[in-house]
């Protein structure tokens, strides 16, 4: 039995869109590049832009479940929240075609209503507020406003992801990914961190 079309027409998708961006991507270009009929892809989605929120839905699914294994464990909020980052920058690492259109397709003009896309740059900060909100009743972090620390969190994520991306120099971008988890919540523990 072969792949799931929809999946091969997401990962398509992924590797034109990096490729030429969102703008310059074409459904006759995703499905040369899937090796399948135009038509095929009008039977999953109903145009292009379906197909990027489509691509945010599936990451931030992998994000939720993730995010969810760790509130339910026990470790200390730092470690909570290096584990959720090392599996954020472990799977930009496995595709970093896919990592390049969620930094760069964020600002992509949806449609108002929930989609993948506003899954990704709304569900993610919750989901970060939701582990610092129960740190914060436990009293692991110091009182402050949680999501304004959950939006410093993820906007500081975006950009050393972006950094990542689109760095030419591989070993770089490895480093970087390799990295990114333990020093962000480094940096960020000596400002939350509660009093003794």
């Amino acid at each position: 039995m072969g792949r799931n079309k929809k999946e091969i027409i997401r990962e398509a998708a992924i590797k034109v869109m990096a490729e030429l961006g969102y703008h310059h991507s074409t459904t006759d270009r995703i499905a040369q590049e899937a090796g399948l009929a135009v038509g095929t892809i009008y039977n999953y989605f109903g145009n292009k832009e379906e197909i990027l929120e489509y691509i945010f839905a599936v990451e931030v699914e992998k994000r939720q479940t993730a995010f969810e294994k760790q509130l339910q464990s026990e470790k200390p909020i730092f470690e909570k929240l290096e584990a959720l980052l090392e599996l954020h920058f472990s799977e930009i690492a496995k595709n970093i075609a896919a990592g390049q259109i969620l930094v760069r397709e964020r600002q992509h003009p949806g449609k108002k209503e929930a989609n993948g896309i506003s899954a990704f740059l709304d569900g993610v900060p919750q989901l970060i507020q939701a582990l610092l909100d129960t740190a914060l009743e436990q009293g692991e972090i110091r009182p402050g406003s949680t999501r304004l620390l959950a939006a410093a969190i993820f906007g500081a994520v975006q950009e050393v992801a972006a950094t990542a991306v689109f760095s030419q120099d591989k070993q770089l971008q490895k480093e970087i990914l390799e990295n990114a988890a333990s020093e962000l919540v480094h940096f960020f523990s000596l400002g939350m961190k509660a009093s003794p």
